[in-house]
């Protein structure tokens, strides 16, 4: 599974989260390209979008998800007996690994939808705990989450080394940040703001850094109405270049 990671580097586990529709799952495509070609491979990337936002925005496809893989689990437990629940929990980290789109440089998950309701804690921390076990064998990881991290904390996994959180100048991404900030605490949290000329547009609130802007870009909003992979940018995008300079920001820089 992947290549060995190059124990000189730090290794940053990052939640992308932000209200839907501000931009972030560009932004997380983007960020993606840059900690790969800044030699933070392999990637372990983390599509928490039920619709599966990242896995399209980077032109792959996903033949299982982890939704897919806990709602058989459940199944499972609830018509199979105490024989069939054991082999079915032997079983989930064969079943998470099947469900890992595998490539030279990064692997993807999907979480998928959950086809089942209600509350499932066990089959929940069962996930986490499979998923926690793929994190060693890679150099970084990156999760585009949903609007809340309630997803990240319960299914995925609770070392997080920075949420960053995309805003544009709307009043509802600011109260999303703030919702964000009462459930973690501001000492993770840094922000983007995206499709923003100017942090005048806006007020963050007090001890939140601002790690940069990414302006409106035509050839962007081209590829993404055509549904073309974002990692196909040109080098000399000017919102890739913005995320790029992000990147040094978030002391994510080249080997």
């Amino acid at each position: 599974m992947g290549k060995a990671m190059d124990s000189t580097k730090k290794m940053p586990i990052l939640a992308v989260c932000g209200k839907g529709g501000v931009g972030k799952t560009v932004f997380s495509a983007l960020l993606s390209r840059v900690l790969i070609d800044a030699g933070y491979s392999p990637l372990l990337l983390v599509d928490a979008d039920p619709v599966g936002g990242l896995t399209s925005a980077i032109g792959e496809t996903a033949a299982d998800t982890l939704a897919g893989v806990r709602d058989r689990f459940i199944n499972t437990a609830r018509t199979g007996g105490k024989a069939e629940l054991v082999k079915a929990a032997d079983e989930l980290d064969y079943f998470v690994l099947k469900a890992l789109v595998e490539r030279d440089e990064y692997s993807l998950l999907a979480m998928g939808r959950n086809l089942e309701k209600g509350c499932f804690c066990s089959a929940n921390n069962l996930l986490r705990t499979a998923i926690d076990s793929l994190i060693p064998s890679f150099s970084s990881m990156l999760i585009d989450a949903e609007a809340g991290i309630e997803q990240i904390n319960r299914d995925v996994t609770g070392r997080v080394t920075q949420v960053v959180v995309v805003v544009d100048a709307s009043q509802r991404s600011m109260d999303t940040l703030r919702t964000i900030i009462e459930m973690v605490g501001p000492g993770q949290i840094s922000v983007v703001a995206n499709r923003v000329e100017s942090a005048e547009a806006f007020k963050l609130p007090e001890g939140i850094p601002l790690l940069g802007l990414i302006p409106e870009n035509q050839e962007l909003r081209d590829f993404d109405r055509a549904g073309r992979p974002l990692w196909q940018l040109s080098t000399k995008n000017e919102a890739l270049l913005a995320v790029r300079k992000i990147a040094g920001v978030m002391g994510i820089s080249k080997a």
